[in-house]
């Protein structure tokens, strides 16, 4: 036989022996079967995640925005670094020998479960993600029915990933999921606005709009700047708070600022802090950098003043 058939008969019978390992040796752990990633995110339609302390969040997709735990929309950059996650997650290496045993211990101890649903009743995927490498540029996860957990990443990306499941100290919480909106109205849809300035009681007012009036704080009529009055009723298109609290007793004792009714939802603002706030002078109430809020008395949340200061305005403002 000529060297170079025998050459090439030689590559083809070592190309063949390396597939028949790779498929048939049981100690081959990276496999079809453990790939964490969804290539098609828009196929996803539920993501259940659940902590080791019995917090869980459901993520449902409805017609064209997500619903956490069936309650709030969902923060728009949150779905979509989930759904980011769950395309571009990639194995990096197996876990060691050395830290087999620890890393299989914490998952079983601290990890925290995710399910991601698509057209099936059962999941597509699930897996459990535990902590990160000692660098911080990967992340424990083993597959649901796995022996062997993984060392994942997203290739380029510098950081570890339970962040972007929403994950903070292996703990989950639905504040971090649920959207910041506080305001979301065309000017079409407000039927009135009223601000009662507990600072300055005089500087309170009532817009109605349509056909558009202004009342004063006594509830009469008087002139106003059109171009400013339309300002006003184009601000409340997209108002978000910074974030939600807990400790809502920290308004107990607070020095109410505003109160604002718009249609029928009614926001109150608080200055930061207690009862030494009354010491102040009045200036530093009107330039504090943060306030305290609730919506139609709900949960307390925090919101800047350089993005509500646009609404929480005075009469004289609009003349």
């Amino acid at each position: 036989m000529p060297k170079k058939q025998m050459f090439y008969l030689v590559l083809i019978i070592l190309f063949g022996a390396i597939i028949w390992f790779l498929s048939t040796n049981k100690k081959s752990t990276i496999t079809t079967d453990n790939n964490f990633s969804i290539s098609d995110t828009s196929s996803v339609s539920k993501i259940f995640i659940a902590d080791r302390d019995g917090q869980t969040i459901t993520l449902d997709r409805v017609e064209n925005k997500w619903i956490v735990n069936d309650k709030y929309e969902v923060r728009k950059d949150a779905i979509t670094t989930i759904l980011s996650t769950i395309n571009q997650i990639r194995i990096q290496r197996p876990v060691p020998k050395k830290a087999f045993e620890n890393v299989i211990k914490n998952l079983a101890t601290t990890g925290v479960k995710v399910e991601i649903y698509t057209t099936k009743k059962t999941p597509e995927k699930t897996y459990t993600i535990g902590n990160s490498t000692a660098n911080h540029l990967g992340t424990y996860m083993l597959m649901d029915g796995a022996e062997s957990p993984f060392v994942i990443h997203i290739p380029f990306f510098n950081g570890f990933l339970s962040p972007r499941y929403g994950i903070q100290g292996q703990k989950l919480n639905e504040k971090d999921w649920r959207t910041t909106n506080v305001f979301k109205l065309k000017h079409e849809n407000i039927n009135s606005i009223s601000i009662k300035n507990f600072q300055e009681p005089k500087q309170s007012f009532t817009l109605i709009n349509g056909p558009l009036a202004l009342l004063d704080y006594s509830g009469t009529e008087v002139d106003f700047n059109k171009e400013k009055v339309l300002t006003l009723l184009n601000a409340f298109k997209l108002l978000n708070c910074e974030s939600y609290k807990d400790e809502k007793e920290k308004i107990e004792f607070a020095l109410p600022l505003h109160e604002l009714i718009v249609n029928n939802d009614t926001l109150r603002t608080y200055a930061i802090g207690g009862l030494n706030e009354t010491t102040k002078e009045k200036e530093e109430n009107f330039t504090v950098k943060r306030m305290h809020a609730t919506l139609n008395n709900g949960e307390l949340m925090l919101i800047q003043d350089y993005v509500f200061n646009k609404v929480l305005i005075t009469i004289d403002q609009l003349q």
